[in-house]
């Protein structure tokens, strides 16, 4: 049996679209696209799904892409049929691939992602269409994530999109774009399999898309660890980003991107150590961006 034939009967699909429904937006009310890509969450995904659903803002289709989990992800998605705009279950060939799927899926003016496991304050979609509506010339939205640590806040995170040629001083679950952003300027590189998210908002802001952030919490996100490996991979794409994106200076050199490295490696002693004195410093001096503590 050809590939294309076997992914074919292992994808599943749901939600209002596949019986002809559509979500529809209006004159000052556009339509907002929520996207949201998993796979094997089954224990978080209720949350970030319900966010999405209780948010006061109504002109919103919610599209849910699963990499095809084999834990009880998909049972859950289904329980939210009635609500769903549209979802999709299937094998894929990573984060930027989903994040594609999304993309080409959605069919709002604005395009918000978050992700399984991280959820969204409940005014969040109402104050960006607002602000979107009263700043024409802006492309991106973003604002400040809350870290927490199970049940407890641990710090704030604001978005910073004047520095983002230095680093990803953006966070991405508070991102909302223009859908016409990606059709100017295409979508996830798929090339990418961590540093996907700065790599296309450099490439925005490259192009000339203006960033507004905002003070206010947007969305939130369990402050889990991320394995050496990852993050070190992280940072080498994010140094290949700012190669094929900038002109050569400074923050392209190798001594810039080993400077990074050194930088995070502290953190993660410091972290690893629990120094939580030294902790709070290295984020309120060290770091570009300056975290605050909840």
């Amino acid at each position: 049996m050809r590939t294309g034939h076997l992914q074919d009967l292992q994808k599943k699909v749901g939600g209002l679209r596949t019986r002809g429904v559509e979500v529809q937006g209006g004159l000052g009310h556009p339509l907002v696209s929520i996207i949201t890509i998993v796979f094997n969450d089954e224990s978080s995904i209720r949350q970030t799904i319900d966010s999405v659903l209780r948010q006061s803002y109504d002109a919103i289709e919610y599209i849910i892409i699963d990499g095809g989990s084999h834990d009880n992800t998909v049972a859950i998605i289904s329980e939210y049929e009635a609500s769903l705009a549209y979802w999709q279950s299937e094998p894929d060939q990573g984060i930027s691939d989903a994040f594609n799927k999304g993309i080409r899926a959605a069919r709002g003016e604005i395009i918000g992602l978050i992700n399984a496991g991280d959820w969204y304050e409940p005014e969040t979609v109402q104050l960006v269409v607002k602000t979107f509506l009263a700043e024409q010339e802006i492309g991106v939205i973003c604002g400040t994530l809350q870290f927490w640590k199970g049940l407890t806040q641990e710090y704030r995170c604001p978005s910073v999109p004047a520095l983002l040629e230095r680093e990803m001083t953006v966070t991405h679950p508070t991102c909302f774009v223009r859908a016409g952003l990606y059709h100017h300027y295409g979508l996830f590189a798929t090339d990418y399999k961590l540093a996907m998210d700065y790599e296309l908002l450099l490439r925005f802001k490259r192009q000339g898309s203006r960033f507004l952030s905002l003070e206010a919490v947007l969305a939130n996100m369990q402050h889990d660890g991320v394995s050496e490996e990852n993050w070190k991979k992280a940072l080498q794409e994010t140094h290949k980003a700012r190669r094929e994106l900038l002109e050569p200076s400074f923050w392209t050199s190798k001594s810039y991107y080993w400077f990074l490295m050194v930088k995070r490696q502290v953190r993660i002693w410091l972290q690893r150590w629990q120094w939580h004195r030294l902790i709070c410093l290295y984020r309120q001096r060290l770091a570009l961006v300056k975290k605050t503590k909840s």
